[in-house]
């Protein structure tokens, strides 16, 4: 009953005509086999093969087609029906009885309540009795009490009274004063204790009201605890149930695994026979076709070898022939040989002096007539003006259409290359002329655990880019000048991606037509076949938080179309944003970004490959200076002093310089030192700097020269301008003229060398 509850039947038009005819409607009910297989496996059969014809008269074939056991689905039902009308007959037995019980018990329940509110009534009328006895009483006792005293009390009036009589006639008036005052006094406390007897009367009115009160609380808080039990009944009859149908579901899905189980080893027991029959017939049938294409072959190589010795002895037939007519017609055929060669050679002079003389009068022609000479020459000039504004139309038709067609224009740098070129630059990488594919970073220097997040992302893309599978999208930020850019584009080489370097500042010019170059930038991007890298340089420019007051209109609409454009995961492309304030970025686009990799100023292992790294690409290579050697100064030959070229004859004698001021590994990790605080960018401007004081040497000595002194000067001079900068960015900028040390300063630096030290290298 149970899977019959959970069968889903549908209504569905059938899309073959086999499947109906005039009998049926195209709209039936029916159930769908994968659906029913979860919940009734034993329903659902596998047929390996199944062939039919469509109305046009194609046969088709399926495999593995799932059919539906409609006689299972029939004994289900009928079975589950048995079972319920059994139930319905215990069920219309059973509630009878129920009823006839539940009225007894209600009948029972409220004779016990109204025995429980009469008793209750009872007892508090009793007990309101007593305590209206005892307080009566103990009111008696208390006005007995007060009329003792009283008649105590005038009675020693009268006696008082008496004496006064008897004790003479000068006290008798106050006497009189006083038994009046006494008797004033008596009546006072007879109005008092007659009002005190009325308030008594008044306050046991009040607590017998209390007490009737009190009655009907607790008639209250007797029916609120039988609701309760009532309830508390109701709720754990419903909790009973509630386990028993957890049971009974838990008990179903178990029986449904079990039985889906078994079908299962039975289908794939089933799959497997049919698979091994499938082999051992294909095994079969390529043995066959394999035994008839050895005897095909053969045959063929026999036909072949027929034919080859029946060509050769034709060729040797006829050559044969040809050999004996050459031989006996040689004379005739070397008097032909003669008279041929000796005509083409008259014939080639004739023409050549037809040339000649044709060239001749032409140059005659030109150049005896001013007309003619100048007709030469213009022709000349229009020839080679028509060549130019050919290529300059041809240059300009380009970056039209490729303006147009090609690149956006929001798009400074790309890597995308035409077929020609990659075929190009795979034959370099071949020839070893250019690094592999993998050795894209051996040349960047980055922190080992910044090295090891961008390699790892950059391994990710690859394999997901192979995959097919939607990029993700990440967040380079960092100081400026930390190599975010540089990184960008090696990590897309090293995924096989292109990549596609745009600025954020490139959008707020565009205003109203940003939106536009938008779209044109990402149908761009979608037509890629390797996928792109699609780097954003200073994305907060462009992408910043939306909440802030004074962002135009188009830079909102030009946010909402790069969030369009970024809002679902693609296989095609990947976005990096760059930026030096990630604290400006919109919310909706960092929740675009899955990976956030932070650049931050490199550490001292990270400055001294720089250092070595940018003073062979600015100083050894390109001035043809010797690189640094690891552990020892630069290494010499004899002819070679300070490790340079060999001298050619008649150049100036090279300059010795001290082996002090060799620049060596020492030296290296010296300016690495000094260098604080340095941007990769900033390194690389330094060397460039020394670069300049290096050809300076060149026409001061006659040869460039690099020494230690001159080093340390630049890299000085460089982290005083750093510190200047920072001083720049904080406090401004205010000038202070300082004449003597400036002329002093000037005349210590005369001639290259230094007043104070002696050295080479002073000032260049």
């Amino acid at each position: 009953m149970q899977q019959i509850k959970h069968i889903r039947i549908r209504e569905f038009d059938h899309g073959e005509d086999e499947f109906f005819n005039k009998f049926f409607s195209r709209r039936q009910l029916g159930i769908m086999a994968h659906e029913l297989q979860p919940v009734m496996p034993t329903a659902v059969g596998v047929l390996p093969e199944r062939r039919w014809t469509n109305p046009k008269g194609v046969t088709n074939q399926t495999k593995h087609v799932m059919l539906i056991r409609d006689t299972h689905l029939l004994f289900a039902a009928l079975g589950a029906v048995q079972v319920l009308a059994k139930k319905a007959d215990v069920w219309d037995e059973g509630l009878e009885k129920l009823f006839k019980d539940t009225a007894a018990i209600v009948a029972e329940q409220d004779d016990n309540r109204r025995k429980r509110e009469e008793l209750l009534e009872q007892l508090v009328r009793v007990v309101a009795k007593v305590e209206v006895m005892q307080f009566g009483f103990a009111k008696t006792e208390e006005s007995v009490a007060r009329m003792d005293g009283t008649i105590t009390h005038y009675k020693e009036l009268q006696d008082e009274r008496h004496g006064l009589v008897l004790a003479g006639v000068d006290d008798l008036n106050n006497r009189s004063i006083q038994q009046d005052r006494s008797i004033a006094q008596f009546q006072d406390d007879f109005r008092s204790a007659v009002d005190r007897e009325a308030r008594a009367d008044l306050v046991e009115k009040r607590k017998k009201s209390e007490a009737d009160l009190e009655v009907q609380l607790v008639k209250r808080s007797i029916e609120k605890l039988r609701w309760e039990e009532e309830r508390k009944t109701i709720e754990r009859r419903g909790e009973e149930e509630r386990k028993s149908d957890d049971h009974s579901t838990q008990k179903h899905h178990e029986r449904i695994a079990f039985e889906t189980a078994q079908k299962k080893a039975a289908d794939l027991e089933l799959l497997g026979q049919q698979e091994e029959s499938n082999l051992r017939q294909q095994a079969q049938k390529h043995k066959d076709e394999k035994e008839l294409l050895e005897l095909r072959l053969q045959s063929d190589e026999r036909r072949a070898e027929l034919g080859l010795q029946e060509a050769v002895e034709r060729a040797k037939i006829e050559e044969e022939g040809k050999i004996k007519a050459a031989r006996e017609n040689e004379d005739v055929n070397t008097r032909l040989m003669k008279a041929e060669q000796a005509e083409k050679r008259a014939q080639m002079l004739a023409a050549i002096e037809a040339s000649a003389r044709i060239a001749s009068d032409w140059i005659a022609t030109v150049f005896n007539s001013p007309t003619n000479l100048a007709l030469l020459i213009g022709s000349i000039v229009a020839c080679l003006g028509g060549i130019y504004l050919v290529r300059e139309m041809a240059i300009l038709l380009r970056e039209q259409l490729n303006k147009r067609l090609g690149r956006p224009s929001l798009v400074r740098m790309t890597n995308r290359r035409g077929g020609m070129q990659e075929f190009g630059i795979a034959i370099l990488r071949l020839l070893r002329l250019r690094p592999p594919r993998g050795a894209e970073f051996n040349d960047v220097v980055l922190h080992p655990k910044l090295k090891q997040q961008v390699m790892r992302l950059a391994d990710a893309t690859s394999s997901a880019k192979r995959r097919r599978m939607p990029l993700q999208h990440a967040m380079f930020y960092g100081p400026p000048g930390t190599g975010k850019t540089m990184v960008a584009q090696r990590f897309a080489e090293y995924s096989g991606l292109e990549y596609a370097i745009m600025s954020g500042g490139d959008v707020a010019p565009l205003e109203e037509q940003a939106v536009t170059e938008l779209h044109k930038l990402f149908r761009w991007v979608h037509r890629s076949k390797r996928g792109v890298l699609l780097f954003i340089d200073e994305a907060d420019a462009f992408l910043a938080s939306r909440k802030n007051s004074g962002m135009s209109e188009t830079m909102r609409n030009a946010l909402t179309t790069m969030l369009y454009h970024t809002g679902t995961p693609s296989s095609q492309f990947m976005l990096v944003i760059a930026t030096n304030r990630p604290h400006d970025l919109d919310s909706a686009i960092l929740d675009r970004l899955d990976e956030s990799v932070e650049f931050g100023l490199p550490d001292i292992d990270a400055r001294k490959g720089m250092v070595q790294l940018y003073y062979d690409k600015y100083i050894a290579k390109p001035l043809k200076l010797p690189a640094v050697s690891s552990g020892s100064p630069m290494l010499r030959k004899p002819d070679q002093p300070n490790g340079l070229r060999r001298r050619l004859p008649g150049s100036p004698k090279p300059l010795q310089i001290p082996r002090e001021e060799e620049v060596d590994e020492a030296a290296m990790a010296t300016v690495a030192s000094r260098i604080h605080g340095f941007s990769g960018r900033e390194i690389s401007k330094l060397f460039t700097s020394l670069q300049t004081h290096v050809l300076y040497s060149d026409t001061t000595h006659g040869r460039p020269v690099c020494t230690k002194s001159m080093l340390l000067e630049v890299v000085d001079q460089k982290v005083a301008e750093h510190g200047r900068s920072h001083e720049f960015q904080t406090s401004g900028y205010v000038y202070q003229h300082n004449e003597a040390h400036r002329a002093q300063h000037e005349a210590e630096g005369e001639n290259g060398f230094s007043s104070k030290d002696g050295k080479l290298g002073g000032r260049h």
